[in-house]
């Protein structure tokens, strides 16, 4: 293959990135930023057990003379007061209050969201603008003239509640998916693993093929990587996408029962990765070194199994995601009868995070059988 392919992907490229800085500076000019809300969690919500909701309202640009501040909550959810009343909020000031909320059902995916209506400062902004922003002045006053005497302003809290484990916030930090294939006893649930529920096989696919004739181009054309940072294109994010194509291809494959196309994928993700520090991609080595147990395990080959586990886990022992590992190795012991390494592994496992629910209750149940 010639080495014009990539030099005319980069042209293209390179035009995108030309069209857009230019809408970019077409874009109509904005008013400063004159107040700031913010909410935050107190801590990890839990079924039926209160917890704060932290609101603050800052004036960066005028007088704040009052606000209606007030929360929206998932169905079932339950706060102390559903609306306060501030009082002035002076510039460069903020009113800060709690609200406390009990929530009432489980979340795969939720929010919190912050309503504050308050008058607009009118004058005040139309001064700022002014004297900062004279070459827009005029402009900008006219716009802000023009905007309704009081506004409403949101900002929400992002949050995922689950009878197995509690997070906040939203984060990749979650293995949401259970093979019961694999379950113990009655009371245990099968081993957890991460799915990516964003990427389709077909998109993996893809992302794997793509990084497969970029490593190509970049051997055939020894400039082509300098030309792609210049264009702002980020290769570590492609060798990303690459490593999560194969892992989830490796995830749909075993879900199909598929295991041994499923080593394929992981055998494929960890000659890729051999070039890679092994701080690089932590999160994926994890999953990576998980779901190999896992294939072990649906193998019946327990004794490979617990070693991909246990190879997973000293890869960094410290590592938040180390509870589902942990969990699943006391999941292997179990199944081998070996209650005590079982009880040891589960109790390791809960030390990395509060309200692991369904952990603490298969701890219950382990240590009363």
């Amino acid at each position: 293959m010639s080495a014009c392919h990539p030099r005319f992907k980069i042209s293209i490229i390179l035009a995108l990135v030309l069209l857009c800085s230019q809408s970019l500076s077409a874009t109509t000019i904005q008013a400063p930023e004159w107040f700031n809300l913010t909410a935050e969690l107190s801590a990890a919500p839990e079924l039926n057990q209160p917890v704060e909701v932290r609101v603050s309202l800052r004036s960066i640009i005028g007088r704040i003379s009052t606000a209606q501040i007030r929360l929206i909550l998932p169905d079932s959810w339950k706060a102390d007061q559903e609306q306060i009343k501030t009082p002035a909020i002076t510039e460069g000031n903020a009113y800060q209050t709690v609200f406390k909320v009990t929530p009432g059902s489980y979340l795969a995916q939720g929010s919190i969201v912050v309503e504050a209506g308050f008058q607009v400062p009118k004058d005040e902004l139309i001064a700022r603008v002014k004297r900062e922003m004279p070459d827009n002045a005029v402009e900008l006053g006219e716009t802000i003239r023009n905007w309704p005497d009081e506004t409403k302003r949101y900002t929400d809290i992002s949050f995922a509640l689950m009878p197995e484990e509690t997070f906040y916030p939203v984060s990749n930090d979650m293995w949401l998916s259970y093979d019961d294939r694999l379950s113990i006893q009655k009371g245990f649930r099968g081993p957890v693993y991460y799915e990516d529920p964003l990427i389709t096989a077909h998109q993996a696919q893809t992302d794997v093929e793509m990084f497969g004739k970029l490593e190509g181009y970049l051997k055939a054309d020894l400039n082509l990587l300098e030309k792609l940072n210049e264009s702002g294109i980020d290769i570590n994010r492609k060798r990303y996408d690459q490593l999560n194509g194969l892992y989830v291809l490796a995830v749909k494959a075993y879900q199909e029962n598929d295991l041994d196309i499923a080593s394929s994928f992981i055998n494929q993700f960890e000659t890729a990765i051999k070039s890679e520090p092994d701080t690089s991609f932590e999160n994926l080595r994890i999953a990576v070194g998980n779901i190999k147990g896992l294939i072990f395990w649906g193998k019946g080959q327990r004794r490979l199994a617990e070693d991909a586990l246990k190879k997973a886990f000293y890869g960094n022992r410290k590592h938040s995601l180390q509870r589902y590992v942990l969990r699943n190795i006391g999941l292997l012991m179990l199944a081998g009868g070996d209650r005590s390494t079982a009880s040891e592994m589960f109790r390791l496992a809960r030390s990395f995070k509060n309200g692991y629910t369904l952990l603490e209750n298969e701890s219950e149940l382990l240590n009363k059988n």
